[in-house]
């Protein structure tokens, strides 16, 4: 068998997304599938488990549109020249592709784009919300089979857009085991909560800065950059306890969240937030970390129910769930004992073989 994935994210950049993607690659590519990966030009060494991995760089315009037109362009070209199965990573990528013919495909959905618009501080937000709607309708219904990363996912989906019944998959997300495993012995420092990830526009930022108050919190540090980031640099410029790294490399990203009491996610509710697969908590839970999360995404529900995290929807809410895991030396022990359990099921590994057992079953179809 043979696979033709396309991506237009920066895949030298760690994130969420290009974990995903690299992830898929790599781990299908160990199955003895012959894979090969289209992306931009990578700003940075693309990440080393790509190695056995066929990638072709694009020299991709500045321009979003422009860059996804020729990153599907090139992928589709490739597929048939291999005879491979060609695979969409994201439906604006894809719905871009479609209008230029590109059809067939499988898309792997990483969230509802058109869905950030409602977080987006602009004028223009309801004229590219509904530019991106269309194309994302557009990307599902052209799609011979669709990949989403949760249940709630899989619901918007259906209410979205007409898909079959048996069209739509669900993989959600996972860690990287070799990523956390020399972080798992490292101190805790009394009184740090940690935050990781990207500060998109639902990341509730006040909030962080309201545990960052609390007597109980030595140091808030947020690892990350993104929108919010700069709204946090102005709140830390004033507080003692309240500290910004920015984006940092996995090693001295890792070994800050392994020296925390506690961890955090805290949201704003939505749509886009619920149906999503926050990477961030796969890796609070490997290293065995007290979670406390805002309510929604299917791996929420999942770790509230084998009592390895706690939630809090209201601000004030979770400010005190953060003061009563970092005051209960009981409470931290049980959510981080249950988190370590959990997250046994959480690995990259075991999502690769969902892949693969999609992919044959569309390729029997195709037959």
């Amino acid at each position: 068998m043979r696979l033709c994935i396309a991506h237009g994210g920066d895949i030298g950049e760690p994130s969420g997304g290009t974990d995903r993607v690299s992830a898929i690659a790599a781990g299908l590519s160990a199955q003895g599938i012959d894979v090969s990966l289209v992306v931009p030009t990578p700003s940075s060494p693309p990440p080393d488990r790509l190695g056995p991995v066929d990638c072709i760089y694009v020299d991709a315009p500045d321009s979003s549109v422009a860059r996804a037109a020729m990153i599907a362009r090139t992928a589709a070209r490739r597929a048939r020249a291999d005879d491979a199965m060609l695979q969409l990573e994201h439906s604006t990528l894809a719905g871009v592709g479609s209008l230029l013919g590109v059809d067939g495909y499988v898309l792997d959905m990483h969230d509802l784009g058109h869905s950030r618009f409602d977080h987006v501080d602009t004028p223009f937000a309801p004229v590219l919300k509904r530019g991106v709607k269309r194309l994302e309708r557009r990307a599902i219904s052209e799609a011979d089979h669709v990949v989403a990363v949760s249940d709630l996912m899989v619901d918007q989906i259906r209410q979205f857009a007409d898909v079959p019944p048996n069209s739509v998959s669900v993989v959600p997300n996972g860690y990287f085991p070799e990523t956390v495993d020399r972080f798992r012995d490292i101190s805790n420092v009394s009184g740090r909560v940690v935050f990781l990830g990207t500060l998109h526009p639902k990341v509730d930022v006040d909030t962080l800065v309201a545990i960052a108050r609390l007597p109980a919190v030595s140091e808030m540090v947020v690892v990350g950059d993104g929108a919010r980031h700069e709204r946090l640099e102005q709140a830390a410029a004033s507080s003692d306890s309240l500290r910004t790294t920015g984006r940092l490399p996995d090693d001295a990203a890792f070994e800050l969240v392994a020296s925390a009491e506690a961890v955090v996610n805290p949201q704003t509710v939505s749509a886009i937030q619920r149906s999503s697969s926050p990477v961030k908590l796969y890796y609070y839970a490997a290293l065995g970390k007290p979670m406390i999360v805002t309510p929604g995404p299917s791996i929420v529900t999942e770790l509230v129910r084998q009592s390895a995290a706690v939630t809090a929807r209201s601000r004030r809410h979770f400010v005190k769930r953060v003061e009563s895991v970092l005051d209960d030396t009981s409470l931290a022990g049980r959510l981080s004992e249950n988190a370590q359990q959990a997250a046994e099921t959480f690995a990259w590994s075991d999502r690769i073989s969902s892949f693969e057992s999609i992919y044959r079953s569309h390729r029997e179809v195709q037959k």
